[in-house]
């Protein structure tokens, strides 16, 4: 009967000093064994293991081997010397868990740390506008400086994510209403090269305008003054005149009509010969051609007053007929 209990004792010697030796690890975990808590013996990963019975193996340290995300928010003066904070996601992964248990003191605060340091002296470097639009240069950087630090406590960098900058409140509404202003000056620029460009074309549309009407008046004078001419030398029998067809214009609105041709006494083609006339004579002949015109036009309009050019420079020796015929044209617009 004694030899009984003794047996059972010992089987439950053996099953409880078999299960003090035996681990079992979770799934990204590594458990750090030490001796009586002191002197590191063994890291055991995921699965069971078999150690020295407890409680002379003692798991110190259980250390995550999955990504971790870390929150981290950095204060910034930027070059343009510009305050704001810049949010960023420090993704690491233990690589070496017993380096990380015991070669630093709060790890991941100093880990912390050095990224923090990091991004200030990268951002710092930069202008605002620059650190909105060139986030992957300041993760270079950053990941370049403090990589090898990081790899010496056990752990590396997966990756940083650089937030967009915050500014404070104030700031925003200054800056704002500083690009508001920007866009308002450069509204301003566009719409004066706009308008400068509009009175520019309209002005020199006029002058083009004003040019070919002069063009086209000087040509018409010149006209008169040929037909005037060769009228003068027909009547003097200078020249002969014989009427030829010629085609005015094209297209549907093309018209022929008959003008004359000059032929001397053999019936030979000529133009019209020169003609000395003096130049007052030429002078009052365009005077009555003026107003000739004058009367012409203002008959096609309504009104009342007609304006004529009078000979001899409005003396009162003026030829009375002229102002007759004014006066009779007048008459006939006001009725």
């Amino acid at each position: 009967m004694l030899s009984f209990g003794i047996g059972v004792f010992l089987i439950v010697a053996v099953v409880v000093l078999a299960l003090a030796c035996v681990h079992f690890v979770p799934p990204k975990r590594v458990h750090v064994i030490t001796f009586l808590g002191t002197n590191p013996i063994a890291m055991l990963e995921t699965g069971v293991h078999f150690t020295i019975p407890r409680p002379l193996a003692v798991t110190s340290a259980v250390i995550p081997t999955d990504v971790i995300a870390q929150k981290v928010q950095v204060q910034i003066k930027s070059k343009d010397n510009l305050v704001f904070e810049l949010p960023a996601t420090l993704q690491f992964q233990v690589t070496n868990a017993m380096d990380f248990a015991f070669e630093r003191n709060e790890p991941i605060a100093q880990m912390v740390n050095l990224v923090v340091a990091a991004l200030r002296g990268a951002a710092n470097r930069m202008e605002f506008q620059e650190i909105y639009d060139d986030k992957i240069t300041i993760q270079q950087e950053v990941e370049a400086t403090v990589s090898e630090q990081l790899n010496g406590f056990g752990v590396r960098i997966v990756d940083l994510v650089i937030d967009d900058p915050e500014l404070p409140v104030s700031t925003q509404t200054a800056l704002n209403n500083i690009r508001e202003a920007e866009w308002g000056r450069r509204a301003a620029e566009h719409e004066a090269d706009a308008t400068r460009v509009r009175m520019v074309g309209a002005a020199r549309a006029e002058a083009e305008s004003t040019l070919l009407k002069a063009k086209a008046i000087a040509g018409f004078r010149m006209e008169i003054a040929e037909g005037n001419a060769a009228s003068i030398a027909v009547m003097q029998g200078k020249i002969g005149i014989r009427w030829v067809e010629r085609t005015i214009g094209e297209g549907d609105s093309a018209q022929k009509v008959k003008t004359p041709a000059y032929v001397d006494r053999d019936g030979n083609p000529t133009s019209p010969p020169e003609m000395d006339l003096p130049a007052e004579v030429i002078l009052d002949f365009f005077k009555v051609l003026d107003g000739n015109e004058t009367i012409r036009d203002a008959a096609k309009a309504d009104g009342s007053v007609i304006m004529l050019p009078t000979p001899n420079g409005g003396k009162m020796g003026s030829d009375i007929a002229d102002w007759v015929a004014a006066q009779q044209a007048s008459d006939r617009l006001s009725a």
